[in-house]
């Protein structure tokens, strides 16, 4: 190690306050470091404290999360060689700004976490670290604040409800005063600290925000590797534990909190915390990782797999010895107990080694369920066992999967439902071929059975009742978050939320029943039409993301129109105002008064009525403009429907999400673009445009239909692939 490296040791890591931080360990952990590392990846950063010791031994970092937060520290203190916060940043951090859209603080977490005048101020604060000009100095912020937030509760995480309560106890205050400080004062303690951390060790470090098995492929040139993955069947759920910083970090706003922590739901997909990933997650790693000379390995020894079993998946490519300390305290968690040991494979390159270029001869049955699970999807519409997988999964209920196996002469001793999915796959993906023969015999029988028992006639019929298509609110995904956000939780006085119940929520619940029972049973005849075609593959059980296969390729149908925020966003290309606002300046123009409605949609409808019931050449001409801008939107999208649909992938809720190949209905009635929803019962119209797509579909000419994208509300930087298409049917 050259003299001048010695120079980064000035430096001090700011303490952090995580389970399974490996800062009391980092004096341990580098005297394994072998000599002439030049470049080093710490995978699962978690606290930075690891990455942080590279950084400082002038060695070149990478250092990567999936949490967002834990990214949020690896850009200030690994990535950052420079940047800090200065007094007028910390300033206008604190500065009263207008927040109207930043509650998330206040509305999800006041009164479990913070009172609601800390959770205003915590609010404020992220909003506006949006304002500050440099990404780096951002992370800086977030980094800091994060760990302010963990100084406010006991245990520095939040798995548990008793913050206020341990924040009012003068006990406790009197162990750890920062439970009743100011959120405000804790980070002016600790910026100091942060900023004395950034150091520029001449290297151009990283700090990654991914799936370690989907970064480890892009990654060149490794010397070393640190890994530290969640200990499965020990404290590994570090998504509940600081789910909260996430959701800060993130700023969520269409997640679904649950439990009386509030924790996100869903929780993003790690195959590392729980037992029926970890094993094949383990061999992905460290088959992904076999041409890293060295590998560092954390683990404990109350974990799972067992030490015995960890050893030998490592063995296969490297030379493996193993050190140990063992905790004298505990420091949280069930794996950092007293009397436990703290464990560190020290790995090398076996000499002359040589390692396979796959692990198993086929493909087991955890690599394809930690695909689906982590929307890494591609696979599926490429490889002939994982389409088998799908078709599998298809009809993984339990009366369905009694018959396949009964149809199939095919004997399991599973006796749960997971557990037959997973025989079954095993079984037949010896003969992958034979296989899918089987499957496709069976999921056809059983279509015709489903066919014959729909009566398109009187169901057309029924739909036809549905007179106006109004859902009564905005539920961004959930009528039961709707009514929280709306009423719940503004009304404090009983008697006024008693006269919303005999008013307003009527309308709402109504609204939401009706037009979602429309949706069902209008997607239940259009999903026929696709499903009666020779070429279409029906899945007749219960399946995400899959509808039906055409010609092998595994699509999710999407009945739509063009959606308001596309239209919105062409029209701020054009350099237009938005529709309502130019409405309402038209109809200020022509002296047709209007109610400024709660719901903007209402605000609309009034509008054009009222221009329609007027009629005079002015009104026209405007309902004639703007008709006509849609038009040209609607032939822009008909010429190049990529635009379209990376709009309505990246654009999707966020329960909702997932990156699926989508074939989108997209229906359009010119004359009246507000009764496109009209067209979801109009069979006359639907099935020639459908039959005819699907005669003249060819998966030669798939390649035409992929697409990349990133999604907002997770890592913006992961690119997801998919093979999307869109019928357009136009009245």
């Amino acid at each position: 190690m050259l003299f001048e490296e010695y120079d980064y040791f000035q430096y001090s890591f700011p303490e952090p306050q995580y389970l399974g931080a490996k800062y009391i360990f980092t004096g341990w952990l580098t005297k394994y470091l072998p000599s002439n590392i030049a470049t080093a990846l710490d995978a699962f950063s978690g606290s930075q404290s690891v990455a942080f010791a590279l950084k400082q031994r002038g060695i070149k970092t990478y250092t990567n999360d999936f949490l967002r937060f834990n990214h949020a520290i690896g850009l200030a203190l690994i990535e950052n060689s420079s940047e800090k916060l200065s007094a007028n940043d910390i300033e206008a951090l604190f500065t009263q700004r207008d927040t109207e859209n930043y509650t998330l603080m206040q509305d999800t977490f006041a009164n479990i976490f913070f009172d609601n005048e800390q959770a205003q101020i915590i609010d404020q604060f992220r909003y506006n670290v949006e304002l500050l000009s440099n990404p780096l100095k951002r992370a800086l912020a977030l980094a800091v604040m994060n760990r302010s937030l963990t100084r406010k509760v006991t245990m520095g995480h939040f798995a548990h409800t008793q913050a206020l309560n341990y924040a009012n106890d003068p006990e406790r205050v009197k162990r750890n005063r920062s439970l009743a400080r100011p959120i405000k004062d804790i980070f002016f303690e600790l910026v100091g600290k942060y900023n004395q951390a950034i150091f520029d060790n001449g290297k151009e470090n990283k700090s990654y925000n991914e799936n370690i098995l989907s970064l480890l492929p892009k990654l060149q040139s490794i010397d070393l590797v640190y890994f530290d993955p969640p200990y499965c069947d020990s404290h590994a759920n570090y998504q509940s534990f600081y789910h909260l910083l996430e959701t800060y970090t993130e700023y969520w706003r269409d997640k679904q909190f649950i439990n009386t922590t509030k924790r996100y739901e869903p929780q993003r997909y790690s195959g590392f915390d729980k037992k029926q990933d970890a094993i094949y997650s383990f061999e992905q790693l460290f088959q992904l990782s076999a041409d890293i000379p060295h590998w560092l390995i954390s683990y404990n020894n109350r974990s799972y797999p067992s030490l015995q079993e960890l050893r030998a998946m490592i063995s296969r490519y490297k030379d493996v010895s193993i050190e140990t300390q063992t905790y004298a305290n505990g420091r949280g968690g069930k794996g950092s107990v007293a009397g436990s040991q703290e464990i560190l494979f020290v790995c090398k390159n076996k000499p002359h080694s040589f390692i396979p270029s796959h692990f198993m001869e086929s493909v087991p049955f955890s690599y394809w369920h930690q695909r689906y699970n982590n929307d890494e999807l591609e696979e599926f519409t490429t490889n002939r066992t994982g389409l088998l997988w799908l078709k599998i999964k298809s009809i993984t209920r339990r009366e369905l999967i009694n018959d396949f196996l009964q149809f199939a002469e095919l004997p399991v001793s599973a006796t749960r439902l997971e557990s037959k999915f997973q025989e079954i796959y095993t079984k037949l993906s010896e003969n992958v071929e034979t296989a899918h023969t089987q499957l496709d015999s069976f999921i056809r029988t059983k279509h015709q059975e489903t066919h014959a028992a729909i009566d398109q006639e009187k169901l057309v019929s029924e739909l036809y009742q549905l007179r106006s298509f109004d859902w009564g609110g905005d539920y961004s995904n959930a009528l039961d978050k709707y009514l929280v956000d709306r009423y719940i939780k503004v009304y404090s006085r009983f008697d006024e939320l008693s006269t919303k119940l005999e008013t307003e929520i009527p309308r709402a619940v109504q609204g939401y029943v009706l037009c979602s029972w429309y949706n069902h049973w209008s997607s239940i005849l259009i999903e026929d039409i696709f499903k009666s075609h020779p070429s279409v593959l029906p899945t007749v059980g219960q399946i995400k993301k899959v509808d039906f296969f055409i010609d092998g390729i595994p699509f999710d149908l999407k009945v739509t129109y063009l959606p308001a925020n596309f239209i919105e966003a062409k029209r701020r290309e054009k350099g237009l105002r938005p529709e309502l606002t130019e409405l309402k300046r038209q109809a200020r123009e022509a002296n047709i008064p209007f109610s400024e409605h709660r719901r903007s949609d209402d605000t609309y409808y009034e509008i054009v009525e009222k221009m329609k019931e007027r009629g005079d050449i002015f009104c026209q001409n405007a309902l004639a403009s703007m008709k006509n801008i849609r038009l040209e939107i609607l032939k822009e999208v008909q010429t190049d429907p990529q635009i379209l649909i990376r709009n309505l992938y990246e654009e999707q809720g966020e329960l909702r999400f997932d990156a699926s190949n989508r074939l989108f209905l997209v229906l359009v009635d010119t004359e009246d673009f507000d009764s496109s929803w009209k067209l979801k019962r109009n069979l006359q119209a639907l099935r020639p445009q459908i039959m005819k797509y699907l005669d003249e579909f060819s998966s030669n000419d798939l390649e035409q239909k992929k697409i990349s994208f990133r999604y907002r509300n997770r890592n913006r930087t992961q690119e997801y692939t998919a093979w999307s298409d869109i019928i357009f049917v136009v009245k």
